[in-house]
């Protein structure tokens, strides 16, 4: 597929398409399939084989765009996605544009941004594994202190809650906010803010 945006030959369409013929360059015939190879395939010709060629010619595109080709084959001339394309692909592209639309400045604060969040999650799950693993441990070492039958489902949830404790106030010695802390160990703002 080429995409041009300069005049190329004459015509009043935007979209060519062409296939391959190869022609003798001293007998002047054209390539044909032999015998043999008529059993083993199926195209009868070169041109069925080989590849197919499309030219849009964004240039000569003057149609309101109906199909998803014509939506975008605008874009490609204009530069501007309608908002209410269904086009396959365009809203991906309409969200790269925003991107690529961005002073370099804005571009860095953005990916910045995007990595500080990647950071902050990474740091709440591993938070609350480490909390939920403490709590387990905790748990456990009390629930065979106090018994198999009692003591391994209360120690268990006692550990789990001072696991989960633990891992707040690490969170909030580290300066998370409160609300990310109760997100992150389910525990309620008072609570944290007890801590």
């Amino acid at each position: 597929i080429s995409i041009v945006y300069f005049d190329l030959g004459k015509g009043n369409d935007y979209l060519y398409h062409g296939q391959n013929r190869f022609i003798g360059v001293h007998a002047d015939d054209e390539l044909q399939i032999t015998t043999k190879q008529e059993d083993a395939l199926l195209p009868k010709y070169p041109r069925e084989i080989f590849p197919e060629y499309y030219i849009i010619r964004v240039n000569e595109f003057n149609k309101v765009a109906k199909t998803p080709l014509e939506e975008w084959v605008n874009y490609l001339k204009t530069g501007e996605i309608e908002p209410e394309t269904k086009a396959p692909g365009l809203s991906e592209a309409r969200e790269k544009l925003k991107y690529y639309s961005m002073t370099p400045g804005e571009r860095h604060a953005y990916d910045e941004h995007l990595n500080a969040i990647m950071i902050q999650n990474d740091v709440l799950s591993t938070a609350k594994m480490e909390g939920l693993a403490e709590g387990r441990a905790e748990g456990r070492a009390e629930g065979r202190a106090e018994g198999r039958a009692e003591g391994l489902e209360e120690g268990w949830a006692k550990g789990k809650a001072e696991g989960l404790l633990s891992t707040a106030r690490k969170l909030k010695s580290m300066g998370m906010p409160p609300e990310d802390i109760s997100l992150a160990t389910g525990l309620t703002i008072e609570e944290i803010q007890e801590l």
